[in-house]
């Protein structure tokens, strides 16, 4: 067995160096870092398969004999069995052999157990997998391109969807380094991100928000209520909510409506819903509460349906939280495309430090974005969507999340699995 020490400036060198000097079967005993980088302690050459078998090993030369006339009684050396192998690297045998052993009898070497020596080699079998996958990967990125591995490292902390950051990185020139890199992948995601310039708290409508449950669609719409009051008149903006799921979900809108001096009506049915449209058909904005349903629920067909069959002209938009991960926000989108959203409002942006998975989202999707929410304010924290803003809060919060572990890495990994 070859046990040999390598140190290295980060973990990716250091595995490179283990790979080149002991090759693919090298084992990695334990990595400690210091003040010159990585340390990794590797070996190979193991014989499990000997061990496992017979637990023999070749008997010790017998020593030199001494003349007769000049031999002295020589007390014989108590035999210590020599460490067994573990599942995490060497460790010393629990129990040694009890009493002393026979003068003619040697002592054998405590052989480990089967189970024991088959964890070890199912373990040995993931790293090496995991280290020939990973050197795969990222050894020729990391060679030839490393502005572009530390760029995609980055825009996966952001939340950004693993194709779509590959294909921004391959935007980006190889001898680049890595601030002029992300800065042609804001002005990227700039050009590609669909926003719209919605009249609605300028001209009004007809206003239906739909979305996922718990979205924040109640808040938002006292929200727009709010701003389109202060700046037409309380006479000018009603209220309806087709919520008969939720326990107290009237209550809620009502409670804001009565608060913001406007009315509000209810209704779950189609003839109601085209009663209560006609009798506020004197108001700008009417704006309309729907139930939080999940994308897979069997009755959001029946909402999108009563929407669609009120007999007037309903604008929907998608609420969003841009706290979502990635596979929940497409999802929501595909499931509400039957009621053509116009656009999306996205709330929540005050408790997430990954925009990317929304705008990832909003992108692949083609749903441009109108509004976003950043707060419980009403209405302060309701602003029309600006795409700078939207583009400096998305990369500037990598800033403010540095203290935090973003994402967990391959050398991560082998570090735990060796520890």
């Amino acid at each position: 067995m070859k046990i040999k020490r390598f140190l290295a400036a980060d973990i990716r060198q250091a595995l490179q160096q283990v790979r080149e000097t002991l090759g693919a079967e090298a084992v990695i005993l334990s990595n400690r870092k210091t003040d010159r980088g990585v340390e990794i302690i590797a070996a190979c050459d193991f014989e499990l398969e000997t061990v496992a078998s017979n637990g023999l090993k070749p008997k010790p030369p017998e020593p030199a004999k001494m003349p007769e006339e000049d031999a002295q009684p020589v007390p014989k050396p108590k035999v210590i069995p020599k460490p067994a192998f573990s599942a995490r690297g060497y460790s010393a045998v629990a129990e040694f052999s009890k009493g002393a052993p026979e003068p003619s009898t040697p002592a054998q070497p405590v052989s480990p157990p089967q189970d024991a020596l088959s964890k070890l080699q199912h373990e040995l079998q993931q790293m090496r997998h995991l280290l020939d996958r990973h050197l795969a990967r990222e050894g020729r990125y990391a060679e030839t391109s490393p502005t572009r591995l530390d760029l995609l490292r980055t825009l996966s902390s952001l939340g950004f969807a693993r194709q779509f950051a590959i294909d921004l990185a391959r935007q980006v020139a190889a001898d680049d380094d890595l601030t002029s890199a992300l800065r042609k992948v804001r002005q990227i995601v700039s050009e590609r991100l669909p926003v719209l310039d919605d009249p609605v708290l300028d001209c009004g409508g007809i206003i239906a928000l739909v979305g996922p449950t718990g979205v924040g669609k109640t808040t938002t719409i006292a929200k727009l209520a709010a701003q389109f009051r202060l700046e037409h008149g309380p006479r000018q903006v009603a209220l309806v909510t087709l919520d008969n799921y939720r326990i107290a979900a009237y209550e809620q809108l009502a409670t804001y409506a009565r608060i913001l001096g406007i009315p509000i009506r209810g209704t779950s049915t189609q003839e109601g819903l085209r009663a209560v449209l006609r009798g506020f058909s004197d108001k700008r904005l009417v704006l309309i509460d729907t139930a939080g349903m999940s994308p897979r629920d069997v009755r959001l067909a029946e909402q999108l349906a009563l929407l669609d069959d009120s007999g007037m002209r309903v604008t929907t938009y998608l609420v969003l939280a841009a706290s979502a991960q990635l596979p929940s926000v497409c999802e929501a989108i595909d499931a509400f495309a039957g009621c053509r959203p116009k656009a999306a409002i996205l709330t929540k942006l005050d408790e997430t430090c990954q925009l990317g998975s929304v705008l990832s989202a909003l992108i692949e999707r083609g749903l441009p974005a109108a509004y976003f929410t950043d707060g419980q304010q009403v209405p302060e924290d309701l602003h029309r969507v600006r795409i700078e803003v939207l583009i400096q809060r998305c990369f500037e919060a990598k800033t403010k999340a540095a203290p935090f572990e973003t994402t967990f890495e391959v050398e991560d990994w082998i570090a735990h699995a060796s520890a």
